[in-house]
């Protein structure tokens, strides 16, 4: 953690060729960026690759963007969940919310818990996506511990079965460049904040498959969640084995914002026309 005023500076590995400079990775120590030029120039010229020179170029980044600490909100917080089910009833839940061994949170949840635990950040705080009540979304703060948003309940509404609020660390790996960087690019390295998410599950009476719609959570903190199916009828292919965003891919280039879904489709295996789901 930097003190409060420290100057910072990152070290990055560039080369010309032809006149065009390129970026080949960033570094925090200077020795690092050194040992990775050295690495750099022994692969390239095994290669065969020409570059008129190479260097370690220093950058101060001081009032710049600041990339997202490590852990995350969802490799930080976790939960301990005990079950009760009373006979001819569902199970319902008790979570108590972990930053390490520390309860920081705790509520409970009127249906077993499935994947209805998301922390994410927004604006320098921790939050995390919850569903206390089988057919809404919530929102926990996790510096005081209360529920700070929350969907209205209504007949046939969403119930949820997971959460995904992409994270920095999801579409970056935070070592090829660097705020200050030559191939920084504000509109897209910048990106996301944490002030939207996805929200999978079905409409009551619909769990034959899980459907996956949008949450705008940019106003979490005026006690405001909207959600909406912008993106149609659109059946997730949920794995066990895989993290949602295995699932769910989001990317920006050029300030357009994408996302990429992976989704069940059903097809006659003889002439490869779609099955309509009312056939199975």
């Amino acid at each position: 953690m930097d003190k409060p005023g420290a100057r910072r500076w990152i070290y990055e590995v560039r080369a010309e060729a032809s006149g065009h400079v390129g970026s080949f990775g960033v570094r925090h120590s200077a020795a690092e960026a050194e040992e990775l030029r050295q690495e750099w120039v022994a692969r390239h010229k095994a290669a065969g690759a020409r570059y008129e020179r190479h260097w370690v170029e220093q950058i101060e980044t001081t009032g710049l963007y600041q990339v997202p600490s490590r852990p995350t909100p969802r490799e930080r917080y976790t939960t301990r969940v005990d079950t009760t089910q009373q006979p001819g009833t569902w199970p319902t839940v008790h979570v108590d919310v972990l930053d390490g061994d520390d309860v920081v949170a705790g509520y409970d949840r009127n249906y077993e818990m499935l994947s209805t635990f998301e922390p994410f950040r927004q604006d320098g705080r921790t939050y995390a996506l919850i569903s206390p009540h089988y057919m809404a979304t919530s929102v926990l703060d996790l510096q005081s511990g209360e529920i700070i948003a929350s969907e209205e309940l209504h007949p046939g509404g969403f119930c949820p079965v997971g959460f995904y609020v992409p994270d920095w660390w999801d579409l970056h790996d935070g070592t090829t460049k660097s705020p200050g960087s030559l191939h920084w690019r504000p509109v897209d390295d910048e990106w996301p904040v944490g002030d939207f998410g996805f929200v999978w599950g079905c409409v009551w009476g619909d769990d034959s498959s899980w459907k996956v719609q949008y949450l705008d959570l940019s106003a979490v903190r005026d006690g405001i969640i909207r959600r909406d199916d912008r993106f149609g009828y659109l059946k997730l292919a949920t794995n066990p084995k895989l993290e949602p965003r295995d699932l769910i891919k989001c990317s920006s280039w050029e300030g357009r914002r994408r996302v990429v879904f992976a989704i069940e489709t059903q097809h006659d295996l003889t002439t490869g026309e779609p099955i309509p789901d009312d056939e199975f």
